[in-house]
């Protein structure tokens, strides 16, 4: 199935999906230009606060994905629209800031009294963002005036925000040094509240659309708050293993935005069952892997399903505290489009609810594949002798093999 052609209105998300900081994300610009030209209606909703529109509408053109302040909404647009609706009497109101011009901008829209900061601990309300400036003065302020009284609103509360270099603290971050102090929760505005998909469809000129971002946690998790179809590409901060842990699992799963243009299965991942056992052989066979233990492996086993019929498996066995993945294989005609992350997900995910957080595994040629889905080499006298003494490693896999290790979240 073409994504492009299924949907009519799209959300992009910025962070992770459009660039990391300043770097643009290879055929990010190009994909958006092609829905463009196709006539389908497009809008970007970033969690980040910080900027204003015409900022976020010049990067994109500088990126070469057009753009215009009327197609973006941010958490601020998001929480501007929830402060309305949830707190009178908000004209006038000595507000405190943590954020950027984004947020500074929606809350004047509002008639609020943006605090100086000779006056921000007698504020009566507490607006935080993302602050790449944020020092211990700002936590102290906000501390003392939400203490003594004054309304809590966040933005958003992503833990981190995507960099080139990696991830960076982001407003969540901000946002629990506050619970802590205060013991006050906030309210929030952005993602994976669906408010700032009710400020999307206005800009859309209906709902729904699909939901394309980098973070199962507000992306994918907004989607399903708002009853509408999301994708997630694996451009930003949500890898394989912390999909595998996530509870918020998208309707699709892209290794990058083009993949919105391709015609590419989007299978069903599934326990794997008895009448599996001969196409799951076929598929090892083919791959080069031995398939003897396949019915003992079978409540460990995985393997996406596309128009009824299984193309790709994989499995896991439990070590001694950790999971070992193994016999991943995808069917010939099927290879080169995106089903063995599928089920490496898959198999991921039995192994984190089974209470394992930590996967090994060991390849001879597919290295780069797995380190693409969030797996890290290892050198072999870092690695725990239950791994290189494992019947299958010994069995399968040569001494030149290489060793990946993959941490998955609590």
């Amino acid at each position: 199935m073409i994504l492009a052609q299924a949907f009519q209105r799209f959300v992009f998300d910025l962070d992770g999906v459009m660039w990391r900081g300043r770097e643009p994300i290879q055929g990010a610009a190009e994909t958006v230009r092609a829905l463009r030209d196709a006539g389908k209606r497009i809008c970007f909703a970033t969690n980040n606060s910080f900027q204003t529109h015409e900022v976020y509408a010049k990067k994109l053109a500088d990126v070469g994905a057009g753009g215009a302040p009327e197609e973006i909404v941010s958490s601020a647009d998001a929480t501007a629209r929830l402060l309305e609706r949830s707190i009178p009497g908000l004209r006038g109101r000595l507000t405190m800031v943590i954020g950027g011009a984004g947020l500074t901008e929606a809350l004047r829209s509002l008639g609020v009294r943006l605090a100086d900061p000779a006056e921000a601990a007698d504020a009566s309300l507490v607006v935080v963002g993302f602050d790449p400036k944020l020092t211990y003065e700002k936590l102290k302020v906000a501390t003392l005036a939400i203490r003594a009284g004054a309304e809590f609103v966040v933005s958003n509360t992503d833990p981190t925000y995507p960099m080139p270099e990696g991830l960076w603290p982001g407003a969540g971050a901000t946002v629990a040094a506050l619970r802590a102090s205060t013991g006050r929760e906030p309210l929030v505005g952005g993602k994976p509240e669906p408010m700032i998909l009710e400020v999307a469809a206005d800009r859309l000129g209906g709902r729904p659309a699909l939901v394309v971002g980098d973070r199962a946690d507000t992306d994918v998790a907004v989607a399903h708050n708002a009853g509408w179809p999301s994708a997630l590409v694996l451009t930003g901060a949500t890898g394989v293993p912390e999909l595998a842990a996530s509870p918020h699992q998208p309707d699709y799963l892209l290794r990058r935005l083009p993949d919105l243009l391709d015609d590419r299965p989007h299978p069903v991942v599934r326990p794997g069952t008895g009448p599996d056992l001969p196409q799951i052989a076929t598929m090892l066979h083919a791959g080069g892997l031995l398939s003897g233990a396949a019915r003992e492996r079978l409540g460990r086993t995985v393997v996406a399903e596309v128009d009824r019929r299984p193309v790709a498996t994989a499995a896991w066995e439990q070590m001694e505290g950790a999971a070992l993945l193994r016999s991943i294989a995808v069917a010939p005609e099927a290879r080169g489009k995106g089903l063995g992350t599928h089920v490496v997900v898959g198999a991921l995910r039995q192994a984190h609810a089974a209470g394992f957080r930590t996967a090994w595994l060991a390849t001879e040629d597919a290295a780069d594949f797995f380190q693409r889905c969030g797996f890290a080499r290892v050198d072999r006298d870092q690695v725990p002798a239950m791994v290189l003494d494992h019947p299958q490693i010994q069995r399968e896999c040569s001494q030149s093999a290489v060793i990946l290790r993959a941490t998955l979240p609590r």
